[in-house]
């Protein structure tokens, strides 16, 4: 994709969320275009090989706008607490269900399928993403992102805060 491309897509996803009036969206409209674009990584972490990274987000595309929350608040809104995490997660899920109640009507199978694969998608972030909730933290707490910085977060495998 060009810049202009993901200059759109990204426009198109603080939008997106706006109109599914997902939990939010309101915060991220707030964070310009250059902080998403540091923060967004796909579904999936980086750690992940990139012919899985891809077969994730084909089939989970659907859920790219709640990853985008998702990331963004891995990269800007942690404070490295357990709270926090857990809240990212929750919300997460509590939008993935959102998009999937907005995509397909009551009596269609796939609405039912796409909210448990949004639950997954919460569950597989809950288990393993705790390194990746610290390590965002690191950087934000080290970096001028919260100032406006436009740097990278290095994410790694992890498991849960309690781990």
């Amino acid at each position: 994709m060009s810049e202009r491309d993901d200059f759109i897509a990204e426009a198109g996803y603080v939008l997106t969320a706006g109109v599914y009036g997902l939990s939010g969206a309101e915060w991220l409209a707030e964070l310009s275009l250059g902080k998403i674009r540091a923060a967004y990584n796909g579904i999936g972490p980086e750690w992940l090989p990139a012919k899985i990274r891809e077969k994730l987000n084909k089939h989970l595309g659907l859920f790219a706008v709640c990853a985008v929350i998702h990331d963004c608040r891995f990269a800007y809104d942690n404070d490295a607490s357990a709270a926090k995490f857990n809240a990212a997660n929750d919300e997460l899920e509590r939008n993935c269900r959102i998009v999937a109640d907005a995509t397909y009507k009551w009596w269609q199978l796939r609405r039912y399928l796409a909210r448990r694969a949004g639950r997954i998608m919460a569950d597989a972030c809950r288990e393993f993403g705790w390194t990746a909730w610290r390590d965002a933290y690191e950087v934000f707490r080290s970096s001028d992102r919260n100032a406006g910085g436009e740097g990278k977060q290095p994410l790694s495998v992890g498991g849960s805060p309690s781990a």
